[in-house]
């Protein structure tokens, strides 16, 4: 049987060849897109870390108490004391007359109001433009109000990232202005918040929220030092606090709370003086717009819209409680997910299994996205893990392909290998169990068949040669048939000899029954074929088989470079000789005892006697194979239960010596049945012996002169 060229391990150098290869090209599209796609895994990191924000919140509002479990692994920050959010509500806005139109007498009072609670610092979100043009009373009322409170910070407008505009000028020098800026990132959501302002000219100043932080602890602007990603603040008799920033600027925002779990009141209460004064005393007051009329809204990574008023309040506590997001480290990210991809790629994808691969990747995974939770919510550290994650699923895919194409590729050399050769049902075992196929040679009891046409060189002599392909082809492809249908192994043709293999590449417990019912099968199928070439004036084709079981060597044999997949033994030998021992015996089907052994629970066979084979000094018991136990044709099966019978009783009495019964035994069988050849050639025998006996120490043996 004719295999495509390559051994297993050629192939599986060939295999790995590829693989490192293909490892080496995902591996560069995987730094690629790490490099040119940044931003769709800031969003994707975005989006993970939004949805543990969004858990650390829900799972804390079902939470039984501070000290449950999910309080221990999310934990919530309380309400902060030392903020109060003054809002220009609806309420506000519907109540206090000129609110709306920006009266600044309005503000004025409302500063003086709050500057008599004696609050640290009150910071003024509302962003104040040009003096007005006409009456410049009002102007000059709030400026005196905010330079009497002496606590007041500005909010200055940020036009970009090198230019603002100060409110007013009277007002700017009697408060404290600074300009605000709300990052938003890919996806507009408020990530994170300015900490500084540096100008065309290079002059820093802080930032409104930075100013308010200030003016709370008293501290000077000169304990105030940006470094490359952080602000260092001194406070007084305390360590250094370090506050991380990303780009040199930008404190990152850490929703610990929903935006608005902070004490609140309405302007409209603080116009009209109707509210707890001491509950603003030693606070850090926030006055901005918060009405279904303004327009400057905000989108949150909680999923909603809020104020400007409400996130000042956020990074305040942020502020505050220290509790502000470290930023993610790029390279870091970068250096992960890259080390991770080539980890598992040129190392751990060399030495385990596809399914160990796949357990370990999944794991890591998991393993990273716990880190990005833990990270974020136990260390209020930003963990960027999706580029690792991404490259991760990317091995997974790769190695979950190559599994595939590897196993499909297999198959496909499989089938293509002995579809050919076996029955369907045999490839698909096959390739269902492929480890049970040892291509490189091992020892297995299997049942060897061989066949040959009888005086087929003498038939097609007098046939052209298209007729005798055409006769030989649909003669070979009837036995073959008949092979595939008990599952054989079709090995090789010669010409018109068959060798067929039943026990393999499938193991086959019942192969020599197999074999034998096969042999059977053949010659009722080449009975009907010469009733069919009869009519058609063909010649009547006769064949001869041979079958043994034995321990032979099965699997590849040959060359690197084309081999079969065959069988080689004696016990092979033996079986083609026992095919040309039919003509010692003028039978069809000639198995040895082994053969013989294996099959009698399902084959009527009949010893025939001991086998000299030619060419060694072998003797073998053979058998020749009648019918099957089970056979439907009653008649068929009563003719070999009585060639068995007669033949068996023959043989005992030659053993005694008892010539004649020998004889009387068999004559009286072929009056039955003279088509009886391998009995009709023992009565010639035996009616000999009962002329000149044989001597005392005569043994049965048949002597096969030649192969």
């Amino acid at each position: 049987m004719k295999l495509r060229p390559g051994l297993k391990k050629i192939a599986q150098k060939q295999n790995n060849g590829r693989v490192a290869v293909d490892s080496l090209v995902i591996f560069c599209i995987g730094v690629f897109f790490i490099i040119f796609f940044s931003g769709f895994f800031a969003r994707l990191d975005n989006w993970l870390h939004d949805s543990w924000l969004d858990l650390r919140l829900r799972l804390n509002v079902r939470s039984s108490g501070p000290q449950g479990l999910t309080n221990a692994l999310f934990p919530l920050d309380g309400p902060s004391r030392d903020i109060v959010v003054v809002v220009i509500d609806d309420r506000s806005i519907l109540g206090v007359p000129g609110l709306f139109q920006g009266d600044r007498e309005v503000f004025a009072k409302a500063i003086r109001t709050l500057s008599a609670c004696q609050p640290k610092v009150i910071a003024v979100d509302v962003f104040f433009a040009a003096s007005s043009t006409e009456d410049r009373g009002p102007d000059f009322e709030l400026a005196q109000a905010v330079a009497e409170a002496g606590n007041v910070v500005l909010k200055a407008y940020r036009r970009d990232d090198r230019r603002m505009t100060l409110p007013y000028p009277e007002l700017s020098r009697s408060g404290t202005p600074a300009p605000s800026y709300f990052r938003t990132h890919r996806d507009e959501s408020i990530r994170s918040v300015s900490m500084k302002f540096t100008s065309e000219s290079g002059k820093v100043t802080p930032s409104f929220q930075t100013e308010v932080f200030r003016r709370f602890y008293g501290l000077k602007p000169t304990d105030f030092e940006f470094k490359e990603n952080e602000l260092i603040v001194r406070h007084t008799g305390l360590a250094p606090q370090s506050i991380p920033l990303s780009n040199g600027e930008y404190l990152w925002l850490n929703y610990d709370n929903p935006t608005r779990a902070y004490q609140t009141m309405s302007f409209y209460d603080l116009y009209n003086n109707s509210f707890k004064h001491e509950g603003l005393k030693d606070k850090l007051v926030i006055i901005g717009y918060a009405n279904s009329m303004t327009e400057e809204k905000f989108f949150t990574p909680l999923g909603g819209y809020d104020y400007s008023p409400y996130l000042n309040a956020l990074v305040f506590r942020n502020l505050l409680n220290r509790s502000a997001l470290k930023p993610p480290d790029r390279a870091i990210t970068f250096a992960l997910a890259v080390g991770l991809l080539a980890l598992f790629l040129f190392v751990i994808f060399r030495y385990l299994h596809p399914f160990s691969f796949g357990i370990v990747s999944i794991l890591v995974i998991l393993l990273l996205i716990s880190l990005s939770l833990i990270a974020l919510n136990l260390y209020k550290v930003i963990f960027d893990v999706t580029p690792a994650v991404s490259l991760l699923l990317v091995s997974l895919l790769y190695t979950i392909g190559k599994k595939y194409y590897f196993e499909l590729a297999e198959k496909l050399r499989i089938k293509h290998a002995f579809q050919h050769y076996v029955t369907a049902s045999v490839v698909n075992e096959i390739l269902k169990n492929p480890e049970k196929l040892n291509l490189h040679g091992e020892e297995r009891n299997l049942t060897i068949f061989f066949s040959d046409i009888e005086g087929f060189t003498s038939l097609s002599e007098g046939m052209s040669p298209l007729d005798v392909v055409s006769l030989l082809n649909e003669y070979l492809s009837e036995m073959t048939e008949i092979i595939f249908k008990y599952d054989g192994l079709l090995d090789k043709y010669e010409g018109d000899a068959i060798m067929a293999v039943f026990g393999a590449p499938v193991d086959q417990k019942d192969h020599a029954i197999r074999a034998c019912r096969c042999a059977l099968q053949n010659q009722k199928a080449l009975a009907r074929l010469r009733e069919k070439w009869k009519q058609e004036g063909k010649p009547e084709i006769k064949a001869r088989i041979g079958i043994n079981t034995g321990v032979v060597v099965v699997g590849n044999m040959g060359s690197t470079m084309r081999f079969d997949y065959t069988v080689i033994g004696d016990n092979v030998n033996l079986a083609a000789r026992l095919e040309t021992a039919n003509k010692l015996f003028q039978s069809e089907i000639l198995v040895s005892d082994s053969t013989a052994e294996l099959a009698k629970s399902a084959i009527l066979s009949r010893r025939l006697g001991k086998l000299k084979v030619a060419g060694k000094d072998k003797q073998v018991d053979v058998y020749e194979v009648l019918a099957e136990s089970a056979e439907s044709d009653k008649a068929f099966l009563e003719k070999a239960k009585a060639c068995k019978a007669a033949y068996d009783e023959s043989q005992a009495a030659l053993n005694r010596r008892d010539f004649i019964e020998a004889e009387r035994i068999l004559a009286d069988h072929l009056k039955n049945y003279p088509a009886d050849n391998p009995a009709r050639i023992l009565h010639s025998r035996i009616k000999g012996f009962l002329i000149v006996p044989p001597p005392p120490d005569w043994e049965n043996i048949i002597t096969q002169d030649s192969k």
